[in-house]
């Protein structure tokens, strides 16, 4: 995926306040809403011009699930209006029993403000403040990309695109019921006014989407009505004589995008992290799902290992791995955090991760990156020995990243809240045998011939299995084998002197410290290290080499932490089996090689990196299983693609 010129790095907003509060930009010379009647107009403002200007209250009382594309998140006031107005209008839909109407809001943001700007501006509004620290405790990384986020129990979806709103629109296909034109004023930001944005936003539209803008520029009318839109002039709001809305009629470009489709049920094959996830997301649209897994339990594979290192990795060239750990890190964490505080057990801490630099050259290679990319500290911040020894808690010897919302968590206990949370039902120790097209559906067998299931949609997300339903995907995976392993501290082997980790730490290799107590989960108190790497090696046996490997991996990180033989001997060891794609990145998607069968999808290839992006890429595959608006950029879904081996 190529991203825009200057895409790896994103300048946060520069907030000026005045003497009555009230924000502008510095950057653009230019305020954020209407100052005539102070704060309690700008609120008025964006219900007047945006809300009622889309007549987004009667699609919300008729029960419609409603799609909102906005150019200029800003302060946030236009989304969180929205969501207050979706609550207004359907006041009993929590307590009904019927699906409650959803609100899909997407926002492009160049320089979005930070949260504690955010917050400062909300708390002047105390029916919005309880909403803007919903979306506050979930604010993303200041990175670019696309932010999902769920609020309100999933009925309103946030989706914010920290991005250059021509590369943005370029990376969206659709449906939109309604857009806000909410950027700064034409003359100050030509950039959100032009022909081809316009055109986007025709192309994107779902059939009749209406659009509301505060500006009524005359240049701005008639791009509008060139890209297919029906004009119309209206009363504007304060001091604004004017303001426009419009009606799509007829897109002049490009094609519409593709109907939105639930189904009413999909197979999932596998229970490991990347099918819990794209189960999870299908039943957040309330479409039955039944899994099938040939393990006895959740946490069979790697997702059994006693804890993983969740962090983003940093390139130079903004890849595609970069971004996708960069977005996947946030939205997991979020989730995560939330089950957490709806009372789910999961041993899981995001108070920061250290990656070391491997060797001088790779230390200086990520130095260019921090100087050049001016990453904010709130995300990852370029420190020398001395300070990550600090962080660390023991003494380091290499530069590296110190990643603040970094973390480690327990896979299983992360599987097993999924599965309450949604009540997924699994069918373990069922293995699918055999996968074949007949009549327009998939059918399922086992290994005597019964059949398991038949349905019109199957999600395969079986790691190192799926080569065994579909042969043609073998070539373009390789089964790797991994033995990590633990060492339950002992005065008789490590010493009261062995420094405790108070964060992760990775190089070539990872430990981490769990912590004593509920927290640390059936392991605590345990030191997790890791983790041997063997491409093609499909044994399953416990090798003393590996031991021996783990433990020089985990004092090439740290000297301090060096194990005796007796140790290294003690500890106990776990291997797996992980599936990476050819080009080490997942393969996610639909599978159309041959383009009459349709309703077969794979999410697998995850290698190692499966905990940090899983939950992403199972929310963007239910998407595009359900025609919605796309939850990753276009270029970055064509880069995950299973069909990127087979086209060329």
């Amino acid at each position: 995926m190529k991203p825009p010129q200057n895409n790896c790095q994103l300048v946060c907003a520069d907030v000026v306040w005045s003497d009555d509060g009230l924000p502008s930009s510095a950057l653009y010379g230019d305020i954020y809403f209407s100052h005539a009647a102070g704060l309690e107009g700008g609120f008025a403002e964006k219900r007047a011009v945006f809300i009622e200007g889309t007549q987004l209250p009667s699609r919300f009382s008729a029960g419609s699930t409603t799609s909102v594309l906005e150019l200029g998140f800003g302060t946030g006031l236009s989304f969180l209006s929205t969501w207050a107005a979706l609550i207004d209008a359907t006041p009993n839909s929590s307590g009904s029993g019927e699906p409650a109407p959803v609100l899909n809001f997407y926002s492009i943001e160049k320089h979005p403000w930070r949260r504690e700007d955010f917050l400062r501006l909300a708390a002047a509004w105390p029916t919005l403040f309880p909403l803007a620290e919903a979306l506050s405790a979930q604010w993303p990384d200041p990175v670019p990309g696309f932010h999902r986020r769920y609020l309100a129990g999933g009925q309103v979806v946030l989706t914010l695109i920290y991005a250059d709103v021509e590369w943005a629109l370029k990376q969206l296909h659709g449906p939109f019921d309604a857009f806000y034109l909410d950027g700064f004023s034409p003359s100050k930001n030509s950039a959100m006014w032009s022909d081809g944005v316009f055109r986007a936003l025709a192309r994107v539209g779902a059939p009749s989407a209406r659009l509301a803008t505060y500006s009524s520029a005359r240049h701005v009318t008639s791009g509008l009505m060139a890209a297919g839109f029906e004009v119309e002039k209206v009363p504007g709001f304060g001091l604004k004589k004017h303001q426009l809305v419009a009606q799509l009629r007829y897109a002049t470009r490009s094609r519409r995008p593709p109907p939105c489709h639930y189904p009413n049920s999909v197979v999932v094959i596998g229970a490991g992290v990347a099918g819990m996830t794209t189960a999870r997301a299908l039943m957040r649209r309330n479409i039955l799902v039944r899994i099938f897994d040939r393990a006895p339990g959740l946490g069979a594979g790697a997702s059994g290992n006693p804890a993983g290192i969740v962090s983003p990795l940093l390139s130079r060239d903004c890849n595609a791995t970069t971004r996708l750990t960069q977005m996947g890190l946030g939205f997991m964490r979020a989730d995560i955090t939330q089950m957490q505080c709806a009372g789910h057990i999961i041993a899981a801490n995001f108070s920061g991760a250290i990656q070391l630099a491997r060797d001088p050259d790779h230390a200086t290679r990520q130095a260019q990156i921090a100087q050049e990319f001016n990453l904010a500290v709130s995300f990852a911040r370029w420190c020398a020995p001395n300070e990550l020894s600090v962080l660390a808690g023991v003494t380091l010897t290499e530069p590296g990243w110190w990643f603040p919302r970094a973390g480690w968590l327990t896979p299983v206990d992360w599987l097993t809240a999924l599965q309450q949370v949604a009540r997924i039902p699994i069918q373990h120790n069922t293995e699918v045998a055999r996968l074949y097209r007949e009549g327009g559906s998939w059918i399922g067998e086992s290994a005597d011939g019964t059949r398991l299931f038949t349905s019109e949609q199957v999600v395969l997300a079986n790691a190192e299995n799926v080569g065994e339903l579909l042969p043609e995907i073998a070539p373009f995976l390789t089964v790797c084998r991994g033995q990590m392993s633990w060492h339950m501290p002992m005065p008789t082997t490590l010493g009261s002197t062995q420094p405790m980790l108070r964060v992760p730490l990775m190089r070539e290799g990872y430990v981490l410290d769990l912590p004593h107590g509920v927290n640390g989960g059936v392991y605590a108190g345990a030191r997790v290290f890791g983790a041997s790497f063997k491409p093609g090696d499909l044994g399953l046996d416990i090798r003393a080499s590996e031991q021996g490997e783990n433990a020089e991996r985990m004092a090439a990180i740290a000297p301090d932490l060096a194990m005796s033989s007796v140790a290294i001997h003690e500890s106990s060891a776990r291997v797996a089996l992980r599936a990476a794609s050819r080009d080490r990145l997942p393969m996610v998607g639909a599978l159309t090689v041959d383009p009459r069968v349709e309703g077969l999808w794979l999410n697998v290839g995850h290698g190692a990196r499966g905990l940090t992006w899983g939950a992403l890429l199972g929310e963007a595959l239910a998407a595009e299983l359900c025609g919605e608006p796309n939850v990753l950029p276009l270029s970055l879904g064509k880069a995950l693609s299973p069909m990127r081996f087979f086209t060329g």
